[in-house]
């Protein structure tokens, strides 16, 4: 019957193509002129790493005192992930209803983002918080007129298309700045063109690490220093974890929500994916080498003894991202079902290279089953490298009854 519902709605969304890039703003502002600007407010979430957790942040303290929409990608499980309103994802039904967006000849993130702006008009957000696809001054997203604008970081990523270099990149995600305040976790060479931006602009930046402090002072508690203390507890595993609620904190301060609401957001948060502990597994979707670095500095934190699943898009930079791969007994390469993916015995061999020896096993479930059969008792089984990667082992880790 799903199979059924599904097919119903993709007929004209799958023709789009998910795995076709291309970047440019056309489509999505004549979509913007013939529909008027959003009569809801907005927050545009960019930069390298954090941008779910950010969003994800930012959404729940929003949820304390109004009615709010969430758009985000990639998806986990269910394409209806991306587009929520107050915990509430959108239906099948409702995503074929917006069948006539078809007129604009948009890619499929495009569509996407197009359904989701017209979503929550339709279900009268008070706001929407939007998370960047790629890059950021040609991402369908940078259509909207946001309340604040969010870079999280910069790192090397999607060099083919946002340039090779770390200012390159930044430029392109700093292209999300309008007319707003700028909230950013940058840092560097990054960090000084924003700086640069913000000041041609005249508008009001917010850093975290000078504006604002933050440090981790238990397990999964965090003081962040603002305009005013907070202590934090949070449900959401990583010590990089801590950046991000500094940047939601802020956020919420600029937005005038109270310093409780701002709390109360945060520690109801959760994104699966996001060194998500399911049984004996860890799963993350860290999917460039500053996210493997970020993971592998938390995971030993309460985990030492390790087997490692890895899988990575074939854009992405593997070589680096297997040189921080952290210390385990054995790591296995595997491929997600994406035509993106890198198979998995491509990455063995750039393993080989880079001291690293994988076991190949080609399919999500039998990586699983056999890091299963391996694994002590004592040791934990990271399934880590891209969030498509991590989706489909959650479908397997459901059937398993993990979940």
């Amino acid at each position: 019957m799903l199979i059924n519902i599904i097919g119903f709605f993709f007929v004209w969304l799958e023709k789009l193509n998910e795995n076709k890039i291309s970047l440019g703003l056309e489509r999505m502002e004549k979509f913007i002129i013939d529909r008027g600007k959003t009569k809801y407010k907005c927050i545009h979430v960019g930069g390298t790493n954090g941008k779910g957790s950010v969003c994800h942040f930012i959404y729940n303290i929003l949820r304390e005192d109004h009615k709010v929409g969430l758009y985000t990608s990639p998806h986990l499980e269910r394409l209806n992930e991306r587009i929520v309103v107050d915990e509430i994802e959108i239906s099948n039904d409702e995503i074929e209803k917006y069948k006539y967006l078809n007129r604009y000849n948009f890619t499929y993130f495009e569509a996407l983002t197009a359904i989701a702006i017209e979503h929550f008009e339709k279900k009268k957000v008070d706001y929407g918080v939007f998370e960047v696809g790629l890059g950021g001054r040609l991402d369908a997203t940078n259509v909207i007129e946001p309340e604040i604008s969010i870079i999280t970081n910069v790192s090397l990523e999607h060099e083919n298309f946002l340039g090779k270099d770390i200012v390159s990149i930044a430029k392109e995600k700093a292209g999300i700045i309008k007319n707003s305040p700028v909230v950013t976790a940058c840092k560097g060479e990054a960090l000084e063109l924003i700086k640069k931006i913000v000041r041609e602009k005249k508008l009001d930046l917010y850093v975290v690490g000078e504006d604002v402090k933050w440090e981790k002072i238990g397990k999964n508690i965090f003081s962040v220093e603002s305009d005013e203390k907070y202590y934090v507890e949070t449900k959401m595993q990583g010590i990089f974890q801590g950046e991000n609620i500094a940047i939601a904190v802020k956020a919420g301060e600029l937005l005038g929500i109270d310093k409780e609401k701002i709390i109360g957001g945060i520690e109801k948060t959760f994104l699966p994916g996001r060194m998500e502990k399911i049984g004996k597994f860890i799963l993350d979707g860290c999917h460039n080498p500053h996210a493997i670095e970020a993971f592998s500095k938390s995971i030993f934190e309460d985990y030492s003894n390790l087997i490692i699943i890895f899988g990575a898009m074939k854009d992405k930079n593997i070589p680096e991202m297997i040189k921080r791969l952290p210390r385990a007994r054995a790591y296995i390469a595997t491929k997600s079902s994406s035509e993106r993916a890198m198979p998995a015995g491509e990455i063995a061999e750039i393993g080989a290279k880079n001291g690293v020896s994988f076991i190949v096993k080609e399919e999500v479930g039998e990586a699983i089953s056999f890091a299963e059969e391996m694994a002590n008792k004592n040791e934990v089984i990271c399934i880590i490298g891209s969030l498509y990667l991590v989706g489909e082992a959650r479908k397997i880790l459901r059937e398993k009854n993990y979940l």
